[in-house]
């Protein structure tokens, strides 16, 4: 199973019904985030195992791809179906008109 997705697929993923989970720090996602990403940091997955449902399939992020990709495989250790965003937010703010800050503004990935 190819365990990745290319950040101009994320939006059609969405439309099907995928849930996006922002794994980046409060700072990171409050200057900037997906409109529909959920934010559960890196280091409160495990605590938060059950907001993950294993019929639902999750697309993960963070800044450049590398947090979410270890979150996305532990995961798919527990049964849920995962996926990495490659690139990231970085990659992502190229094809999305969806990154807003905290405040409802267009946001900055920082």
């Amino acid at each position: 199973m190819n365990s990745e997705i290319e950040p101009e697929d994320l939006q059609q993923k969405l439309d099907d019904g995928w849930k996006l989970v922002d794994v980046r720090e409060d700072d990171e996602w409050m200057y900037g985030h997906h409109s529909e990403a959920q934010h559960i940091k890196m280091g409160d997955i495990t605590d938060k195992l059950n907001l993950f449902e294993k019929n639902e399939k999750y697309v993960i992020v963070c800044r450049s791809g590398q947090r979410s990709g270890k979150v996305s495989e532990f995961l798919r250790t527990k049964d849920i179906i995962s996926y990495n965003l490659l690139g990231g937010m970085k990659k992502l703010s190229n094809f999305s008109t969806e990154i807003i800050s905290s405040n409802g503004n267009p946001g900055t990935i920082i």
